[in-house]
């Protein structure tokens, strides 16, 4: 995982960078998570540069693409805008390298979840709505002389009642 912000003045660059973790993707974000983390916000440590996870909604990732060099790890680049607040404050390059496949994958239904958000306008839902409740259903007829809720009043056609033998 790399992050860099900045235009490449001395003092304006910023880089973030993690050397193994998972990436995630789901319908509304990418998700990055260091495989150790000190369990600390990166303010808190002392040390700006330290990721202890990373997330981005589609609609903030520009110019997806993915590289497959000569040699080294494939990888998914793409342009990330800020997010309200959050810790960049002007446009940077997010990179994730994946030394043991996936990458294409991961890349292919990035760039779909993006395209269909910027298609639709819509973030698809966090959750499906839940059907509706009608209440209950009608009960049954009820016995009329203080039988059971719920029992009949009579036996179905073609069955004889016995009664046990004592």
């Amino acid at each position: 995982f790399e992050l860099k912000s900045g235009d490449g003045y001395p003092g304006d660059r910023i880089s973030y960078t993690s050397p193994s973790g998972t990436a995630f993707v789901s319908n509304q974000r990418i998700v990055f998570l260091p495989a150790t983390t000190t369990h600390e916000t990166s303010m808190d440590n002392g040390d700006p540069q330290t990721v202890n996870s990373f997330t981005i909604p589609h609609g903030n990732l520009q110019d997806q693409k993915f590289v497959q060099p000569l040699f080294g790890a494939n990888r998914f680049e793409a342009l990330a805008t800020p997010v309200a607040g959050g810790s960049i404050a002007g446009r940077a390059t997010l990179v994730l390298s994946f030394k043991e496949g996936g990458g294409f994958d991961f890349a292919n239904i990035a760039r779909k979840m993006s395209e269909r958000i910027r298609e639709t306008g819509d973030v698809p839902p966090y959750e499906e709505e839940l059907p509706g409740y009608d209440g209950p259903p009608a009960e049954p007829a009820m016995q009329a002389a203080g039988g059971a809720p719920g029992y009949p009043d009579e036996a179905p056609p073609g069955y004889e009642h016995h009664e046990p033998s004592r």
